[in-house]
């Protein structure tokens, strides 16, 4: 451990001169050494410091600052002086393979000991070999046409149709270590049913399992058992926190890192929220069947015949008050998804003003809880039931590892029904907001779907609840942690704001923007409100200003509708120039994009939001980046329609509050593609006059880096005068 500040400094200096003359290539800047001191200056006392309170690192580092090196190379430092480890959770697959294929292979040739790492991936995309042993003899025929979570309109497809063979050749493979039993190893051929082989803690016996030594989820467990540096996501990190069998050091045995840290808020949001299809009751016949059957060959003194009808009874009890409630035709058979008739004014969607349920459903929720609770709790007993089995005698552990295979997925519904019911049926303590509720009605054939969701309405009381008071030491770090020049968006978001001891740092791109990029709003006739009008006219505009691409670009749309009629517009001859989103795998279409600008032909990739970051197309790749409308969220979002409902119910403006700024974040994110180097020049141009011509827009043009800004109208340009106050 260092003895003291200065000594911590001068530790970190040397090791990134080390790294700079290490690297081939590498190059000293300024931001990324002044990231690397700034980690270890709001870091240090709480890694060294057991009962130190939690502090955290919130940088925003702009593209080219090379900020993954920063952060490994300060947080590295740092655990090996506390004795603690390192978690770098981030929430995109090219980003983790850049950590683990680039980013500290590197940083490893410069230190004298070079860290041991593990890539850590969620439970689900791990086969759990004792599923694949049952699919390969036919065994899961309790489970066989059980379909995928959230696709249970989907007719059943037994698993006996499904060639045995195919099994048995993964088998083969992962027996022989032809495949690392990840589901990121396997081809699409491959991936056909794969939940029925994909391992999960519902069907887990952990180290009751007979496979458990060879099994590719707890290989992967013992592996970071052993590592200095954990590569992760977001969503495995939040999962962490709410099981008693982690795969990640507690929050106080480690310094986590959270990069692409402006996902931290949705991505809490999206885990802590429930679902669960009220109309499919065939995952409620399999759970008793299997329970059943295991008890009868496990000589279990309990009974579990009939155990699904009270619950199955009660769910159709809150199907037909659901139906009433929104208008839609009476329902017959409801076990079998019978047909429906749909009222005139029936819903696709009913979302619940307040996070009030109506006095009508309140009743049958609660029965519906009870029901699953007692089911849940007997199911849990029965689980016991069989680890004592397994304890005493150690040949029961095959026989035990299938039938707790059998139960685990339609368990998995029960205790989705369960935290569903239980949340729907939450009410919000003094000062918090309510948890925003909903059901979503969709027809598949005849048959009616009916799912019941409900997520919490802000993610910082999820954080601020789960996280933060489990963490020791934190660095969140993006390109884009900012909104509108400050960090009040996201801090607020996060749960972060108030909070002591959070260091806030921006650390500038060294990139040139002023010069290397140019940012045109072109304003048109038709106001961007008016969807169709607009979108017929920037279609025009685009293909006008697409003549002047000569390489590489990238059109970014805010909706498939917009998307479509931009590509209908092409003329053939242009048609065979774009790469357009769903026409093939994201890798796919970016091969053929660089494929095509290497032969000097032009390539434009057009697509949604998922190209508006990660993407890294450096150079003639993307020279040019087409805007058509500000990325403005999904206006029927419910989460965010109760957000704004909530909002102003306490006098706030939702607009300014929420809406501006996460979208002046996303419009960072998609005007960063254009400059990716030192070296690269790009003309960004978009078509939404908000931009230019209102207040909201001139303050997210002055939160953006400092472009060259100017605004086209009938082809002559003219520089934008941005305000100088923030708002």
């Amino acid at each position: 451990m260092p003895a003291s500040p200065a000594d911590l400094h001068r530790d970190l200096d040397a090791l990134y001169d080390t790294l700079i003359a290490t690297v081939p290539g590498a190059t000293p800047r300024a931001g990324q050494r002044e990231m690397l001191l700034a980690i270890g200056d709001a870091l240090a006392e709480a890694a060294f410091e057991p009962e130190a309170p939690t502090r955290v690192a919130v940088i925003e580092a702009g593209t080219g600052v090379g900020k993954t090196r920063a952060y490994l190379a300060a947080a590295i430092t740092l655990a090996r002086r506390a004795g603690v480890k390192v978690v770098v959770s981030t929430s995109t697959v090219a980003l983790q393979e850049q950590v683990i294929g680039k980013d500290l292979p590197e940083l490893g040739d410069a230190l004298e000991v070079a860290p041991t790492v593990a890539l850590l991936k969620g439970r689900g995309r791990y086969l759990c070999p004792v599923k694949l042993e049952q699919a390969c003899t036919g065994e899961q025929v309790g489970l066989a046409d059980l379909a995928p979570p959230g696709d249970e309109t989907a007719e059943p497809e037994p698993m006996t149709t499904l060639p045995i063979e195919r099994w048995q050749v993964l088998r083969q493979r992962w027996d022989t270590g032809q495949w690392d039993g990840e589901r990121d190893s396997l081809g699409p051929d491959d991936l056909v049913q794969w939940h029925a082989i994909a391992a999960d803690r519902m069907s887990c016996t952990s180290r009751q399992c007979p496979k458990f030594h060879h099994c590719p989820y707890f290989d992967a467990k013992r592996a970071a058992a052993k590592a200095d540096v954990l590569v992760a996501n977001h969503d495995l990190v939040l999962a962490s926190l709410r099981s008693d069998a982690s795969s990640l050091p507690s929050g106080d045995r480690a310094i986590f890192v959270f990069d692409e840290g402006h996902h931290l808020a949705e991505t809490a949001l999206a885990h802590f929220a429930c679902e669960a299809t009220l109309s499919d009751r065939r995952w409620l016949q399999r759970l008793e069947k299997a329970l059943v059957h295991a008890a009868q060959l496990l000589r279990y003194p309990g009974g579990f015949d009939g155990c699904g009808s009270p619950l199955s009874q009660a769910l159709d009890e809150l199907m037909r008050a659901v139906m009433a409630e929104a208008g839609w035709g009476a329902v017959s058979e409801l076990q079998d998804q019978a047909p429906v008739g749909r009222g005139p004014q029936a819903p696709a969607r009913v979302r619940f003003e307040h996070g009030l349920l109506p006095a009508a459903l309140v009743g049958p929720w609660q029965a519906v809880r009870d029901c699953a609770q007692r089911l849940h709790d007997k199911a849990t007993e029965f689980s016991a039931f069989l680890k004592a089995e397994r304890a005493a005698d150690d040949t029961l552990g095959p026989l035990i590892a299938l039938q707790v295979a059998e139960i685990g997925p339609p368990f998995k519904r029960l205790a989705d029904v369960l935290e569903t019911a239980q949340l729907t049926l939450s009410e919000p303590d003094d000062g918090e907001p309510p948890v925003a509720k909903w059901l979503d009605f969709s027809l598949g054939g005849a048959h009616l779907r009916v799912t019941a969701r409900a997520c919490p309405l802000l993610a910082s009381s999820v954080l601020r609840r789960h996280l933060w008071p489990a963490m020791r030491a934190v660095v969140v770090t993006s390109a884009t942690l900012k909104a509108l020049g400050r960090f009040d968006h996201f801090l607020r978001e996060t749960g972060l704001s108030g909070k002591p001891l959070v260091l806030t740092r921006e650390v500038s791109s060294p990139f040139d923007h002023a010069t290397q990029g140019k940012l045109v709003v072109v304003p048109t006739r038709a106001s961007p409100k008016a969807a169709q009008e607009h979108t017929a006219e920037v279609a025009r505009l685009v293909l006008q200003d697409w003549k002047q691409v000569q390489r590489g670009a990238l059109v970014l749309c805010s909706s498939w509708v917009q998307l479509n009629a931009i590509v209908a517009a092409a003329p053939a001859h242009v048609r065979e120039q774009l790469r357009v989103q769903g026409e093939g795998p994201r890798d796919w279409l970016l091969r053929e994009h660089r494929a095509a600008v290497a032969r000097g032909e032009r390539s434009i990739l057009v697509g949604l939001q998922s190209f508006g970051e990660g993407l890294d197309l450096p150079g003639e790749l993307c020279e040019w980046v087409f805007v058509p409308k500000l990325p403005f969220a999904s206006p029927d979002d419910p989460v965010a329609e109760a957000r704004a409902e909530w909002l102003q119910a306490q006098g706030r403006s939702p607009f300014v509050e929420s809406v501006v700024p996460a979208t002046a974040v996303r419009l960072a994110q998609w005007l960063g593609r254009g400059i990716r180097s030192e070296t690269d020049h790009a003309t960004l141009v978009c078509y939404d006059s908000r931009l230019s011509g209102t207040a909201f827009g001139r303050h997210m043009l002055a939160g953006l880096p400092p472009f060259t800004k100017v605004e086209r109208r009938d082809g002559v340009e003219t520089p934008i005068v941005l305000p100088t106050e923030r708002v």
